[in-house]
C-alpha cells in the first residue's frame, strides 16, 4: 500500500481545505503550527500537492503537483464543494514536439497533445516553426501557455535546457539566496537553466547537488527521445493543475467545515474573499471564540446591511467570471428595495458610459441612455434593463449566475459567480447568449450548470411578462423621486414575483 501524498495549504481557504483533505486520507506535510493546533497534525514528509487561492481573485482555488496528488486533492474537494465550477484536472510541464499553426503580433499558437492550440509568448516564432515545447501554465481563457524547450520538474526546483535561473519570491533569507546562487552557476556553467521552488530553502546543499544530478540525466533522456519522438507525443509530464471557482455557496460551507475545528464567524470566507477590510472577519472571529452566539453575528450582518439600504446609496456590482479575474461593473445607485420573505431584492440604476452597441443585444449605445438592474439573493439571474434618454425600454439582458450574495463595506456590494449562458430580449424576440462558453465550462454535470439551464428555460417561458413590466416601469424608475411613496413600488414588487417564479429554488 502506497504512503498517502502530502499535501500544503495557503490563503485564506486554508483550515477548511486541509480539514476535507484530511479526512479523506491526505496527509499534511507543510503547514504552519497554528494550523496544527487547530488540526491536532504535525506535518511530516514531502509536498506532493499545494492548494491556494489566487493572488488576482481570492475565489479562484488552484491545485498543483504531482499529477496522481492533484487529482486525489481534486476528488476530495469536488465530492464536498458541489455548487462551485471546476476545470481540470490539466497536465502542466508537459514536453512534447510540435509546430505553430498560426502566428500574431505578441507570439504564436501552437498545437499541443491536449486537443487545443497552446500560446507560445515569443514575437521571433514563424508559421510551421517546428520546435520541443513545454506547457508552463494556463491563460484565463483555458488555453496552455507554453514555452520553447524542456522543463524537468523536481521538489527543490526546477531543471531547464536553457541558460536561465529565477528563485521563488518566497525565498527571502539573503544567506539562502548567496547558496542558490552558487549552485545556479554551476548549472549555468552546463548550459543549463533552474528556476528554484520555495522548498529549496529547508533542503541541504547535499540534497539540491543531488537532484541537480537527478533531474539534468531526466532532461538529456527526454532530450534525446525527442529527436526521434513523433509530433505531440508526450514525452514527459512533471505535475498537474486544477482550478476550483468558488461559488459563495460553497463559501459558506467552508464556513461549517472551519467551524468545526475553531471559531468561525457567519460569512467568514465571503468577507475574506470580497471585503476590502478582511481584518474584521478576525475580530468576529475572536467574538464567537469567546461564546457570542453565530445567530446573533448573522443577524446583525444582516440588520447592517438593511441599516444601510436607502434610495441613493452607493452600489457595486462585482461579476465573477469563472476562471477569469472577475469584473467590477459600473457603480450604480439604488433606486429601490424590498425586504420579503427574509431575502432582499434592489434595483440599480447606472448611467451608460462609451459608445458602441450592447454586448449580447447588438442594440447602439446613445447618450443619457440609463441601465436598471435588479437583484435578489434568492435569484439565480441578474437582470440588466436598458432604457433610452426617454425612458422608452431598449433591450433586457438576463445574466444567469449563482445566487448573490450582499456585503456591506462602506458601500453597498453585490457578488456572485457568472455561469457564462445568458438571454437577450427585445421586443421582437427572445435569444441564448455565450452557449458555447457555457458548454466550455459546464462540460460535467455540476449542480450550477444544471439550475443555470432551469433557470434558462424559464427566462423564456416567462421573457414576455418581463418586458411587459420592465417596459411599464421605465417612466417611474428614471422619475427623480421627492415624496416617501414612491410609484414604481407596485410595478417592482410585480418584477419581484416574475423573477422568483423563474429562479429554481
Amino acid at each position: 500500500m502506497r504512503n498517502s501524498y502530502g499535501f500544503r495549504v495557503r490563503g485564506i481557504y486554508a483550515t477548511a481545505i486541509a480539514k476535507i483533505l484530511m479526512d479523506r486520507g491526505l496527509r499534511p506535510s507543510d503547514i504552519s503550527e497554528k494550523l496544527s493546533r487547530r488540526l491536532g497534525a504535525e506535518g511530516e514528509g514531502y509536498v506532493d500537492v499545494t492548494v491556494k487561492n489566487s493572488d488576482d481573485d481570492k475565489t479562484l482555488l488552484i491545485i498543483v503537483g504531482v499529477p496522481g496528488a492533484v487529482e486525489e486533492a481534486f476528488n476530495a474537494l469536488l465530492s464536498v464543494l458541489k455548487r462551485s465550477l471546476y476545470r481540470g484536472p490539466l497536465p502542466l510541464y508537459m514536453v512534447f514536439r510540435t509546430s505553430t499553426v498560426s502566428q500574431e503580433a505578441s507570439g504564436c499558437y501552437v498545437e499541443t497533445p491536449i486537443g487545443v492550440n497552446g500560446f507560445l509568448r515569443d514575437r521571433t516564432c514563424y508559421k510551421g516553426e517546428e520546435m520541443v515545447a513545454t506547457i508552463i501554465g494556463y491563460r484565463d481563457d483555458g488555453a496552455p501557455i507554453v514555452d520553447r524547450g524542456i522543463y524537468v520538474v523536481g521538489r527543490h526546483m526546477i531543471l531547464l535546457d536553457k541558460p536561465v535561473q529565477k528563485i521563488s519570491e518566497h525565498i527571502r533569507d539573503p544567506d539562502v539566496i548567496l547558496e542558490l546562487k552558487g549552485v545556479s552557476d554551476m548549472i549555468l556553467r552546463q548550459g543549463l537553466g533552474v528556476s528554484w521552488r520555495s522548498s529549496a530553502a529547508r533542503a541541504s546543499i547535499t540534497e539540491l547537488l543531488g537532484e541537480v544530478e537527478e533531474l539534468r540525466k531526466t532532461l538529456l533522456s527526454i532530450s534525446e527521445k525527442a529527436r526521434s519522438s513523433p509530433r505531440l507525443e508526450p514525452l514527459y509530464t512533471g505535475e498537474g493543475i486544477a482550478f476550483i471557482q468558488l461559488s459563495p455557496d460553497d463559501m459558506e460551507e467552508l464556513d461549517r467545515i472551519r467551524s468545526s475545528v475553531a471559531p468561525t464567524a457567519p460569512m467568514h470566507h465571503i468577507l475574506k474573499a470580497y471585503s476590502e477590510n478582511p481584518w474584521v472577519v478576525d475580530l468576529l472571529d475572536g467574538i464567537v471564540a469567546s461564546g457570542a452566539d453565530p445567530v446573533a453575528i448573522r443577524n446583525g450582518f444582516r440588520r447592517y446591511v438593511l441599516d444601510n439600504l436607502y434610495r441613493g446609496a452607493e452600489v457595486s456590482i462585482l461579476h465573477g467570471k469563472p476562471f477569469e479575474k472577475p469584473l467590477v461593473l459600473g457603480k450604480g445607485r439604488l433606486r429601490i428595495y424590498l425586504e420579503d420573505g427574509g431575502k432582499i431584492y434592489m434595483g440599480i440604476v447606472r448611467s451608460i458610459a462609451g459608445s458602441g452597441v450592447y454586448d449580447g443585444l447588438g442594440i447602439l449605445k446613445e447618450r443619457d441612455d440609463k441601465a436598471f438592474t435588479v437583484v435578489g439573493e434568492d435569484t439565480w439571474l441578474v437582470i440588466h434593463g436598458y432604457y433610452s434618454h426617454d425612458a422608452r425600454l431598449k433591450g433586457i439582458y438576463v445574466n444567469i449566475n449563482t445566487k448573490p450574495v450582499i456585503v456591506y463595506d462602506t458601500t453597498l456590494k453585490i457578488c456572485y459567480l457568472d455561469l457564462e449562458i445568458d438571454a437577450a430580449i427585445t421586443e421582437q424576440e427572445f435569444r441564448v447568449v455565450d452557449e458555447k462558453k457555457f458548454e466550455n465550462i459546464c462540460g460535467k454535470p455540476l449542480e450550477p450548470c444544471k439550475r443555470a439551464r432551469e433557470t434558462l428555460e424559464r427566462v423564456e417561458e416567462k421573457h414576455s411578462e418581463l418586458w411587459r413590466v420592465m417596459s411599464n416601469m421605465g417612466k417611474e424608475i428614471l422619475a427623480r423621486v421627492e415624496d416617501e411613496k414612491d410609484p414604481a413600488q407596485e410595478n417592482f414588487k410585480n418584477l419581484i414575483d416574475i423573477i422568483r417564479n423563474i429562479s429554481p429554488q
